[in-house]
């Protein structure tokens, strides 16, 4: 396993493993990410379920002897219904900012948990018909996670307002140049991903963005308001995409590796002048 695929599981999880512990500590469901049904029963019991889900999951990516590859399966399948359950959501608030930004944060963990779970598949010593299934999920993960970066970049021109008014005050520049400047590092980000041009400069460089986030908006934010079950929520969701970006940049490595393999191992024909 790369490093960069090593990072990225390691804040992958520690993002998981603190979505269980807030579900616990707060008694309610990830804000925004987790949408409960209205209809469903005994909302709580669920709520205390996936806690424990999300802990087990957390604590055995982070673990080599823990059966880290089921685990990553796990969150992939968890993340995938929560992205279900999304969509009707959303198209009920076709309109606010916030749903678009929780269904396509959820999109985006989702591809990353996939990544994860073919990079650990691929690391394991024995191989088995999961592989290529993991495979072919973690080709559509890398699509989903670079069409999320667009959107992204997209909201954060619509809500300059709300993005500068959580730049910190000491960061040289105007907040609103930032709040422009990251909305377009994201959507230059997700072309380079899709497309496959600069792909993994581009991951990894996202990684950094979103890391730097983690420790200049983030964490202050959550020093300053610690019973803050928002601020608690965003940084979990901070950190773990952060994982998802580096995720992606080794997988993007990987991916880039394989290509070159293939064409070192393809027959050469002899020049003509020869």
């Amino acid at each position: 396993m790369g490093s960069a695929t090593r990072l990225g599981s390691g804040l992958f999880g520690i993002g998981m493993l603190a979505f269980g512990v807030l579900n616990f500590v707060f008694g309610t469901p990830v804000l925004g990410l987790e949408p409960l049904p209205d209809w469903l029963p005994a909302q709580t019991l669920w709520t205390y379920i996936i806690a424990l889900l999300l802990v087990v999951g957390g604590v055995c990516v982070l673990s080599d002897r823990l059966r880290p590859r089921q685990s990553a399966i796990m969150l992939g399948g968890l993340l995938s219904l929560w992205l279900i359950l999304q969509v009707p959501t959303l198209l009920a608030n076709i309109h606010n900012g916030s749903k678009w930004t929780s269904a396509f944060e959820c999109l985006a963990l989702c591809s990353a948990a996939w990544v994860l779970a073919h990079a650990l598949s691929d690391s394991a010593t024995v191989r088995t018909s999961w592989n290529g299934r993991l495979r072919r999920l973690a080709d559509i993960g890398r699509y989903g996670f670079g069409i999320t970066l667009p959107v992204f970049g997209a909201l954060h021109f619509i809500y300059w307002q709300y993005v500068a008014s959580v730049i910190p005050g000491w960061i040289p520049g105007s907040p609103v140049f930032w709040a422009y400047f990251t909305g377009c590092a994201h959507i230059a980000a997700g072309l380079a991903i899709l497309s496959g041009v600069q792909a993994r400069l581009a991951a990894t460089m996202l990684g950094i963005m979103f890391g730097s986030w983690v420790l200049i908006v983030h964490v202050p934010r959550v020093l300053a308001s610690p019973h803050n079950q928002s601020e608690w929520t965003s940084l979990c969701v901070a950190i773990a995409l952060c994982g998802g970006a580096w995720l992606m940049a080794g997988y993007l490595a990987r991916s880039s590796v394989t290509v070159d393999t293939s064409q070192d191992h393809r027959p050469q024909r002899e020049p003509a002048s020869a």
